[in-house]
This record gives C-alpha cells, sequence and structure tokens, in this order.
C-alpha cells in the first residue's frame, strides 16, 4: 500500500480542535468531494467520495470506522469504497495525532491507501502527492473557518488575523473533486517557477558562446585561418 504523510497546522487551540475532530457531520463538510451518506452509527461512517479527473467522474460510496483517544489525542480511521461504474475501488487507513504548537494546534496524518481500476494510474507518483498536498491545505482552511464562525469572543481578539474568517460564512465545501483542475493547477504552477528563475547573464552568455562554436565547428567556418 502507497504511504502518504501530510501536516496541517489550524491557528485555534488543541482543546477547541480535538471537540470538532469528533463531530463527523462537519469535518466531512471540510473535505472538497466527500459527504454522509447516513447518520453515523457509533463509530461506524457511512459516506461517499465524488471525484473529476477530465472526462472521467468517479462516485466512491462505502463505509468506514472512526476511533478517537481521548487521552493521547489520536485517531485511527479504516474506509474503503467502489465505484461501479467505473469498476474501481479504494481502501485507505488514517492515523492521526493532534499536537498543541504554541497558541494553535498541529494535525499529523499518515495515509496508507490502494486504489484499482480506471484511476489506479494516478496513485502513484508526485501527482498523487500533490493532489495531497492541495487537498490538506483546502482542508485546513474550511476547518479553520468553521473554528472562527464560532470561536469566542476573547479568543477572536486574541486571533486578530482570523477576524475576517470569523466575520464570513464558512466556505461551502465542494460538490466534487475535480482533480483536472488541481492537475492544470499543478502544471501552471510549474511553467511560473520556469519561467521566473531564468539562467544568470554570465551563463547565458557562456551558453550562447557554446552554441555558437558548435555552429561554427560544424560548418567548417568557425577557426581562424593561419596567417
Amino acid at each position: 500500500m502507497p504511504t502518504m504523510t501530510q501536516t496541517l497546522a489550524v491557528n485555534f487551540p488543541r482543546a477547541r480542535v480535538w471537540p470538532l475532530l469528533s463531530d463527523v457531520e462537519r469535518v466531512i463538510a471540510c473535505m472538497p468531494g466527500a459527504s454522509l451518506t447516513k447518520p453515523r452509527e457509533g463509530d461506524r461512517i457511512f459516506g461517499q467520495m465524488r471525484v473529476k479527473l477530465g472526462p472521467i467522474a468517479a462516485a466512491f460510496a462505502g463505509e468506514g470506522t472512526l476511533t478517537m483517544d481521548e487521552a493521547t489525542h489520536t485517531g485511527v480511521i479504516h474506509g474503503q469504497g467502489t465505484d461501479p461504474k467505473n469498476n474501481s475501488r479504494a481502501k485507505a487507513d488514517v492515523t492521526f495525532a493532534v499536537v498543541e504548537e504554541g497558541p494553535g494546534t498541529r494535525i499529523d496524518l499518515t495515509v496508507d491507501f490502494t486504489l484499482t481500476g480506471v484511476l489506479a494510474q494516478f496513485s502513484r507518483g508526485a501527482i498523487v502527492q500533490e493532489i495531497a498536498n492541495r487537498l490538506t491545505a483546502e482542508f485546513a482552511r474550511n476547518l479553520e473557518a468553521k473554528l472562527a464562525a464560532t470561536a469566542p469572543a476573547e479568543e477572536v481578539v486574541e486571533m486578530a488575523p482570523l477576524a475576517e474568517a470569523v466575520a464570513a460564512p464558512p466556505p461551502e465545501p465542494a460538490k466534487e473533486l475535480n482533480a483536472g483542475n488541481l492537475l492544470w493547477s499543478m502544471l501552471k504552477d510549474w511553467l511560473r517557477k520556469l519561467f521566473s528563475n531564468p539562467l544568470p547573464s554570465g551563463e547565458r552568455v557562456a551558453r550562447r558562446a557554446g552554441e555558437g562554436d558548435a555552429r561554427g565547428g560544424a560548418s567548417g567556418k568557425g577557426a581562424t585561418p593561419s596567417p
């Protein structure tokens, strides 16, 4: 099973973050493409994840379990789902630790997953890692917005940078995870970095001189005749 690690930071104390993480209905709304299909039954969770990759649209429906340890502030999620339309199957085991870090909170995640079927080609290499990075960042923003929306007045004063987030309603969760848009965004970021870091002028001159020598040598006109 491929394994990924992710870390997200939230600008609220762990005493606020931990109870929210146990509220499945509110947490699932922070994850793009995810939704519950029926109420939670004890540790059992029933939901689906909608994904779009260009012309491929998939909806993984299934169930999982969530267990949380109050003493260690850690938790484990086991989940699996299938998409009969594309003959695809997904399975994931997620462990997380909620750690106090200054006035805020850090959440460390380890994800072991398998993906079979049409979408399996996207479960390898840098693509899935970059998608996970962006999903984690969006999840953290949505989680923080929900915490800010119900923050006590004194907590808002202590965290002035979040004042605008408190005044605004939490962002609506995405109906579908459009990984195609994420891949396009990755390509644009790569091109931006490529063209925003040109070669130093000296290296450009040296490279051009080398190219000129190569052309001259190839044509027989580059050598200076002896007197």
